[in-house]
């Protein structure tokens, strides 16, 4: 038989067991779930779980949008424009006109966030002002959490500042948010205000540039070396028409080989290469409408080299009007291309 003072350790170890448990269960509920670290990790598992309701409890949307749509705003009208006061005082008034229709879209935006798990669809090649291409400028799609890598209170001003890493996809770069938090009303602590989305909307543009420094040298170097072997093919057409008659086979049927061989074949390669590159979300309407181009020319070549075989006069008139599409359509290119050229230059100076 169990002696009585085994029975009285047991007795005593039980009863420190569940004064231990309730120990822990007061200071979860009541201790931990009102600090900065529950508030965090509560946000966390509301995005991952759709629930709406528990991440508004621990996020004070209204604020957060209110200053994060100033700062960042001025970020990007500083790494766009510089500091020019002249500049800035007009653009920044636009941007105060735009403000409320702004974080509605964007309040709009996360409520489908958090109910469907997914942020809205963007269109790349669409420029307008809604509420995709708000968060396309904003680049939220590619951010992708890495970790809180610092957290710290401070119990006289009731306020605590956490470090989120993001790794923004866009940019290919990490970057530390700063993030905000204060108690709420109701006790728990809420994110009241990102403090560097200044920092980030400059890192943003900044990156953005140089992408499309990027494409743009690589494919004017494509277009240059193809104008070069364009150019002498259409030459040497030149010469061979020159040279004879088209009302000669023989004729026609170089005139044809030339057409199929070289120019077809190099605007076929043009567009193979194009396709090929990486296209910054801005240049999407200038690339589509080069690969545009280059299907007009390929239409062109194969209507004209078709035609030196059946002499039909349908078959030259449509190739011609594909040719005259594509001439159209590179002015067009053309004064995109150098709209962009000439904002870099502004930015320089």
């Amino acid at each position: 038989m169990m002696s009585r003072a085994m029975k009285v350790r047991i007795t005593i170890a039980a009863i420190l067991a569940v004064l231990l448990l309730l120990t822990g269960l007061f200071w979860y509920f009541h201790v931990y779930t009102k600090t900065p670290d529950y508030a965090l990790h509560s946000i966390e598992d509301a995005l991952d779980r759709n629930d709406k309701e528990l991440f508004l409890r621990y996020v004070n949307l209204d604020a957060v949008l209110d200053t994060g749509y100033d700062d960042f705003m001025r970020g990007t009208m500083d790494a766009e424009f510089g500091h020019s006061r002249e500049t800035s005082a007009a653009i920044e008034d636009f941007s105060k006109m735009l403000k409320p229709a702004f974080i509605a879209m964007l309040k709009d935006a996360v409520d489908t966030r958090l109910s469907s798990g997914a942020w809205p669809d963007a269109d790349p090649a669409k420029e307008g002002v809604d509420a995709d291409n708000i968060l396309t400028r904003i680049g939220v799609r590619d951010l992708t959490f890495q970790e809180i890598s610092k957290l710290t209170q401070n119990d006289a001003e009731q306020t605590a500042e956490a470090e989120i890493v993001v790794h923004q996809e866009e940019a290919d770069a990490d970057f530390t948010f700063k993030i905000m938090l204060a108690p709420s009303d109701a006790g728990d602590w809420q994110v009241v205000s990102i403090q560097n989305l200044h920092e980030y909307a400059v890192l943003l543009e900044q990156a953005r540039r140089l992408r499309i420094e990027s494409y743009l040298e690589e494919t004017d170097a494509i277009t240059a070396r193809h104008d070069q072997t364009a150019g002498a093919a259409q030459l040497r057409l030149y010469s061979v028409l020159g040279a004879g008659a088209l009302g000669s086979q023989a004729t026609r049927d170089m005139a044809r080989q030339i057409m199929e061989q070289d120019i077809l074949t190099d605007w076929q390669e043009r567009k193979d290469e194009l396709a090929a590159v990486s296209v910054p979300r801005s240049m999407q309407s200038l690339h589509q409408l080069r690969l545009k181009i280059c299907d007009l020319h390929i239409a062109y070549a194969q209507g004209y080299a078709s035609w030196m075989t059946d002499k039909n006069a349908a078959t030259i008139r449509s190739a011609e009007s594909s040719l005259r599409q594509a001439e159209v359509l590179e002015v067009e290119a053309s004064f995109l291309v150098q709209r962009a050229k000439r904002s870099f230059d502004k930015k320089v100076e």
